[in-house]
């Protein structure tokens, strides 16, 4: 017997677009310290045992997970607060 089990319809996440411009400078400030450690983003992932899509997701301005951001800027070195100090 198959049983048939019907499952919740995902619906689009809806970015605004300015949540998406902010989300794209976010990442490209990720980039801009990743880079100061002197690191490319494969190899930086690996080291800092990072999923590299995650981090790719993130320095692109794509949706993320805060948990993996935070995971990001730890292991750069940077706290939040340094972070978001130029982003307005």
């Amino acid at each position: 017997m198959i049983k048939i089990i019907a499952m919740a319809k995902r619906t689009a996440k809806v970015i605004t677009p300015d949540i998406a411009l902010k989300m794209k400078e976010i990442g490209l400030n990720v980039t801009k310290h990743r880079q100061a450690v002197g690191s490319n983003y494969k190899t930086f992932a690996e080291l800092h045992k990072i999923n590299n899509m995650t981090l790719w997701r993130i320095e692109n301005g794509k949706d993320y997970e805060m948990s993996k951001f935070l995971q990001v800027i730890k292991a750069i070195g940077i706290s939040p607060e340094d972070f978001f100090k130029d982003i307005k």
